[in-house]
């Protein structure tokens, strides 16, 4: 399995995401639209967002590097607001 991952990444069947720590995700590519992800650092929760104001900029910043974006990978890493409620609470 491990060695087909590769060539699904390349065919553009899945995509490799960000996550903190070792352990490497993947996520269907097909059919899908373009998104972003705020991943929780502490319980691991994942959303997943569309913001067009982030495209916008990335393009802008591509540009005016004299950059011709094929992708990207744009996640954000924080605490949700269930664990942050934890940990006013005094639990975890």
């Amino acid at each position: 399995m491990y060695r087909a991952l590769p060539l699904l990444m390349e065919a553009g069947i899945i995509q490799q995401t960000i996550s903190p720590g070792e352990r490497r995700r993947y996520e269907g590519a097909l059919g899908h639209e373009h998104h972003d992800h705020l991943v929780c650092t502490r319980c691991g929760r994942i959303v997943e967002f569309q913001f067009e104001a982030f495209e916008v900029l990335q393009r802008e910043v591509a540009a005016k590097y004299g950059f011709r974006l094929t992708g990207h990978s744009h996640e954000l890493f924080g605490v949700c607001d269930e664990c942050d409620g934890k940990r006013w609470q005094g639990v975890g």
